[in-house]
């Protein structure tokens, strides 16, 4: 319980900062009512920041979901463990294209290591099973641990159970609680034109394997060049180019999970062209932030990107299905390439586009799961 409520805390603290630091606007995924100064000003400045704490070398990179998965085994260092939750919070509150579920999870299992001081290890598990609630379903959790071959099955699940409660009594579900309603779930592929939608399922679980690949690509080419001479600067040139993006693009900047219901209503006003280049934008600046000390999650942003750039291909190619189609293809493909498990990925989206082209979703995932024939560059 104490997991799930820490969730809850953590997110409606970043989502107030966020809202005073970038106006109201910013919740319902619209852009910033900042100037040009402004958005250029407060992410450089929390770049300098970041570069001063060291976020951008290993020592003090805040660790992604995979990587707390890995180690909730072991023992790791305390030290720096709250510096490391810090950076995380200010590449949220920053605008970065992250996703919160990276802060989330190493903090509640050092909150849970701490409080049991070592003593009965496994604990950390169900802690972090609970808090994985914000993905709004139960089943998040114990998917995520048991790709990883978490024991002790007792534990966890009543851990997944009782942290939900915790994160639901601090109002944590607030922003995602009521998912997409009044988005229409758009005609089943069955029950459309057979061909053009097969196709343009087909089509966009390529596209959406594409994109997981350019973006685990583009980051180990990132991360090869990370030992520069110009590393310290990395972090302020990263949040120059995060303000620049809020402000010209505001599609392509935070982390996505207030944008994604507009953007399936198309409120956003960019036209298909824009869509495509913001979604692909969005990737492209996830990855640049992961690897330059802008740490956090790839959930959200990957979501996001590729339902804009799903959305953008339906409305240059309208004859070919709709728009949950192309959506759900596109999401399909690039969840089951990035995430390890093939169920969690089509929970995740089940649960996070709240059916929206399920059955376009699920056709993704089997094209992901097809192509995978060999591990990807940069995967892992």
């Amino acid at each position: 319980m104490v997991g799930g409520a820490l969730a809850a805390l953590l997110l409606l603290g970043i989502e107030l900062l966020q809202r005073w630091i970038w106006g109201e606007a910013i919740g319902e995924g619209l852009a910033p009512q900042r100037s040009l100064a402004w958005c250029l000003a407060i992410p450089s400045g929390i770049g300098l920041l970041l570069s001063l704490m060291g976020a951008q070398r290993s020592a003090g990179r805040l660790p992604e979901l995979g990587d707390t998965l890995s180690g909730l085994r072991h023992q790791p260092p305390r030290r720096g463990a709250f510096r490391q939750a810090l950076a995380g919070v200010l590449a949220l509150v920053g605008g970065a294209s992250i996703g919160p579920e990276a802060l989330v999870s190493h903090a509640v299992v050092n909150l849970s290591r701490w409080i049991w001081r070592g003593r009965d290890q496994p604990v950390a598990a169900a802690a972090l099973a609970g808090s994985l609630g914000f993905f709004g379903t139960p089943l998040a959790g114990p998917i995520a641990l048991a790709a990883r071959n978490t024991p002790l099955l007792w534990r966890w699940l009543p851990g997944t159970l009782a942290g939900i409660t915790g994160f639901i009594a601090f109002q944590g579900l607030r922003g995602l609680s009521g998912g997409l309603e009044g988005v229409p779930l758009g005609t089943p592929l069955l029950d459309q034109a057979p061909l053009p939608a097969l196709l343009a399922a087909l089509a966009g679980g390529v596209v959406g394997r594409g994109c997981a690949q350019a973006l685990l690509s583009w980051r180990s080419w990132l991360r090869a060049r990370s030992e520069s001479r110009w590393d310290a600067l990395t972090p302020v040139l990263t949040g120059g180019l995060i303000g620049l993006t809020s402000w010209a693009l505001p599609l392509a900047a935070f982390s996505g999970e207030q944008q994604l219901k507009p953007l399936l209503l198309e409120r956003l006003g960019p036209e298909a062209a824009l869509l495509v280049l913001a979604g692909a934008l969005k990737l492209l600046l996830a990855g640049l932030c992961l690897e330059s000390g802008w740490r956090g999650g790839l959930i959200f942003p990957v979501l996001t990107g590729s339902a804009a750039i799903g959305i953008g291909l339906h409305q240059l190619l309208p004859a070919l299905g709709d728009a949950g189609l192309w959506c759900g293809s596109v999401v399909g493909g690039s969840l089951g390439t990035l995430l390890p498990s093939p169920l969690l990925a089509l929970v995740l989206g089940l649960a996070l586009l709240r059916g929206h082209g399920a059955d376009a979703l699920l056709l993704g995932l089997l094209i992901s799961q097809v192509v995978r024939s060999r591990p990807l560059q940069g995967e892992g």
